[in-house]
C-alpha cells in the first residue's frame, strides 16, 4: 500500500472517531406555536379561584370563543348591590341638591331682607332731633343697631348655608365616585372570569402546580397559575428545555440541533435557535433541577401533519463549548 492511500485512511479514520465522539446532548421538547394564547388564573377576593368550565384538550376553538369559565366568588351578587346603590345615592345626591339649594336660597333672601331692614331703620335713625321726639329717636337708634346685627347673623348664616351645600355635595360626589370605582372593577374582574380565546386553534391544559395531574374544571388554583393554552395551528416551533449545568457550558448559537417527532420517528429536521429564556424555571416533575425554555424553528417545515403539543426529541450537537469542558456522553432530560 502507498502512502497516500495509508494517509487518505488515516484521516477517514480519524474523521469518524471523531464524528463519533462528537459532544451530543438530547432534550426534551414539543411541538408549539409562535402565536398563542396563554390564559393564567385571575385575581380575586379570595386567595384561591374554581374553575367551573374548561374547554375539553385537544379540541379546536375558533378566536372569541368561550374557553374558561371561573367561579365569580360573590362577585356578581356584590355588583349587583352596588349597582342598586349607586342608584339610590343618585336620587339621594338630586335630593340633596335641592335641600341645600333651598337652603341656601332661604338663606339669600334672609340677607337681602336684612340688607333693606338696615337702610330703613338707617334712614328713621338719620332724622334731625328736632323733627322727632327724644323717644322716637331713640327708638329708631335702637331699631337700626338690631338690624345692623341681624345683617351680620344673616350674612353668616348665608356663608354656613353654602359651605354646607359644598360639603355635603363634595361628600355625596366622593362616595359615588368610590362606588362607580368599585363597580367598574367588580365588572373587570367578571370579565376575566370568562375567558375567550384570542386565537383559533387547539387547546393544551396545564400541568397542576402541585399535583402530578393536569388542570381540570372544578379545581381551586391560585391567582397567576397556567390553566390553558390556546396555540394557533400555524408557525409551528419546538419549546425545548435545556438543563441549568448544560446551559453554563453549551453555546446554543455555535450548535446544530437535529429535530425527530415521536410521531414520525423516520424523519428528521434541522432546527435553529429562536429565542433562549434569560430566566431558568423549575420543572418539580422532572426534577429540583432548573432548565431553560429554548424556542427552535425548522429549517423546513415538516410535511408530516404536525399539532401542538406533540413530543419532539431534539439531539444538540455541540459544535463549540463555552467552556473548555469535554463531554463524551449523552444527557437526556
Amino acid at each position: 500500500m502507498s502512502l497516500k492511500y495509508l494517509l487518505i485512511l488515516c484521516s477517514l479514520v480519524i474523521a469518524n472517531y471523531a464524528k463519533a465522539n462528537e459532544p451530543v446532548t438530547l432534550l426534551t421538547g414539543i411541538i408549539s406555536s409562535s402565536k398563542y394564547h396563554l390564559v393564567t388564573a385571575p385575581k380575586t377576593n379570595r386567595w384561591q379561584v374554581q374553575i367551573q368550565w374548561m374547554a375539553e384538550e385537544g379540541t379546536i376553538v375558533k378566536e372569541g370563543d368561550l374557553v374558561v369559565v371561573f367561579d365569580s366568588g360573590g362577585i356578581e351578587s356584590q355588583l349587583e348591590v352596588n349597582e342598586e346603590k349607586l342608584e339610590t345615592d343618585v336620587l339621594e345626591l338630586l335630593k340633596l341638591e335641592m335641600d341645600k339649594g333651598q337652603a341656601v336660597l332661604e338663606a339669600d333672601g334672609a340677607l337681602k331682607l336684612a340688607n333693606i331692614m338696615v337702610e330703613k331703620t338707617r334712614i328713621e335713625a338719620s332724622v334731625p332731633d328736632g323733627e322727632v321726639s327724644a323717644y322716637e329717636k331713640g327708638k329708631n337708634v335702637i331699631e337700626y343697631e338690631k338690624a345692623i346685627t341681624a345683617k351680620i347673623k344673616a350674612q353668616e348664616n348665608y356663608k354656613l348655608k353654602l359651605e354646607e351645600q359644598q360639603i355635603e355635595l363634595n361628600k355625596k360626589n366622593i362616595e359615588i365616585l368610590k362606588l362607580k370605582e368599585q363597580i367598574a372593577y367588580q365588572r373587570s374582574q367578571l370579565e376575566k372570569l370568562s375567558v375567550r380565546a384570542k386565537v383559533t386553534g387547539p387547546v393544551t391544559h396545564a400541568m397542576h402546580q402541585w399535583m402530578a395531574q393536569k388542570v381540570a374544571a372544578g379545581m381551586n388554583i391560585q391567582a397567576s397559575w397556567e390553566v390553558l393554552t390556546v396555540q394557533a395551528a400555524s408557525t409551528y416551533q419546538v419549546s425545548a428545555w435545556l438543563h441549568e449545568i448544560d446551559a453554563a457550558r453549551i453555546d446554543l448559537q455555535k450548535s446544530s440541533f437535529e429535530l425527530t417527532l415521536d410521531a414520525y420517528p423516520n424523519q428528521s429536521y434541522q432546527g435553529k435557535v429562536i429565542s433562549v429564556s434569560s430566566q431558568a424555571e423549575q420543572k418539580s416533575q422532572w426534577s429540583d433541577s432548573a432548565y431553560y425554555r429554548v424556542e427552535l424553528g425548522f429549517d423546513e417545515q415538516p410535511k408530516q401533519a404536525i399539532f401542538p403539543g406533540m413530543s419532539v426529541r431534539v439531539k444538540l450537537k455541540q459544535q463549540n463549548l463555552a467552556h473548555n469542558g469535554q463531554s463524551d456522553t449523552e444527557r437526556g432530560i
